[in-house]
């Protein structure tokens, strides 16, 4: 998995239509919706203004953490109300009450059917067509696709919220984060499933770019000659739940496991050196990779990453691990004519461990 903030890429190049959703009439109480929206703020202000003051005129001060906790809850309240009103999709007109449907034939009009969605401000109602195959009896709701809310509860925002802080910690604590950052409440659950759901998204179209390079079907990344580019890679032991260890032999002989292997790159350059003349990595050069997977596997995926940041245009290619067997194949299989160093850490533990064995 590269080390990037988990994205998501349906709904996020698209922003709302300023004019009525497609597939619908231009709805005539545009105005009026406008004005419900002005009166709803005007509404959570003039509430938030006179709790403030009641507040001030009892204790003699502001509490800033209350006052400021409250707004957001106020701006939330009023965005909710705003987002309801804009998401209520009109009757669609004559000439438009039938669509394509996968089965080949055309799926009707049937109503106007309500979803509620969790948005980044709150709670809010999703009115829109919903159209039935009477060949096939597949529903749809064209709408539902076009704002990217298609068999969720949650909106595009809310969703990128729940991958941020479901990668960066235990899924319980990013519902927690949820409620004190947003202010949104979200099940332990429902943080595991979008941050899993979109974790196989990004798996899937990395995949993707490795099975491509494999082709040789990466297009040519163009740019200035690097002077010095290494790739460098280990695998490291970390705990998993049971369930990832079924049928797995442990280090101990006749125990189970309880780790699994994660293995780890990195792709750097380096152009200057100490005093000592020891190499100096340049800042902010380096990105990484991880996955647990086959040594195979990874050694596509460290491929890849290594290709993006220029591998061809480099002058002099290097490649470095601990001495691990699996490291060597990779390199000679992904990175031939590189030259290979053991990192200068493990190369003194098996300098060390000859010298033992040595004069033992």
């Amino acid at each position: 998995m590269a080390a990037v903030e988990p994205g998501i890429r349906r709904g996020q190049c698209r922003d709302l239509p300023l004019t009525a959703p497609r597939g619908a009439r231009a709805d005539p109480r545009g105005k009026k919706n406008s004005e419900a929206i002005r009166q709803e703020i005007a509404r959570e202000v003039d509430r938030w203004l006179r709790v403030v003051f009641q507040d001030r005129r009892k204790t003699g001060c502001f509490d800033l953490e209350a006052l400021e906790m409250a707004v957001r809850s106020a701006m939330h309240r009023a965005g909710a109300a705003a987002l309801s009103e804009l998401l209520q999709f009109a009757v669609p007109a004559e000439e438009q009450r039938s669509i394509p449907c996968p089965c080949g034939q055309q799926a009707q009009y049937r109503e106007l059917r309500s979803k509620p969605i969790l948005t980044a401000v709150g709670r809010v109602e999703v009115s829109r067509p919903y159209y039935l195959c009477p060949q096939c009896h597949s529903g749809q709701f064209p709408a539902d696709v076009e704002l990217d809310i298609e068999n969720t509860e949650f909106s595009p925002g809310v969703r990128r919220m729940q991958a941020v802080v479901g990668q960066a910690a235990p899924f319980d604590h990013g519902r927690q984060q949820m409620k004190l950052l947003a202010d949104l409440e979200v099940t332990t659950k429902a943080v595991e499933r979008t941050a899993e759901t979109i974790g196989e998204d990004i798996a899937a179209r990395e995949q993707d770019e490795i099975q491509r390079a494999m082709q040789l079907d990466l297009p040519m990344v163009v740019g200035e000659p690097i002077p010095m580019l290494y790739v460098q890679m280990d695998g490291t032991g970390v705990p998993v739940v049971k369930k990832e260890t079924v049928g797995r032999q442990g280090k101990t002989e006749g125990q189970p496991a309880h780790t699994r292997e994660v293995k780890l790159g990195c792709v750097f350059t380096q152009t200057t050196w100490d005093k000592e003349g020891y190499a100096i990595r340049d800042p902010d050069s380096t990105t990484y990779v991880g996955a647990i997977e086959t040594a195979e596997e990874f050694g596509k995926r460290l491929y890849l990453e290594a290709w993006k940041r220029g591998w061809s245009r480099a002058q002099k290619k290097v490649v470095m691990g601990d001495g691990s067997e699996w490291i060597w194949n990779q390199a000679q299989e992904h990175f031939p004519g590189a030259t290979q160093i053991v990192d200068l850490c493990h190369a003194r533990g098996h300098l060390w461990e000859v010298t033992r064995i040595l004069h033992a």
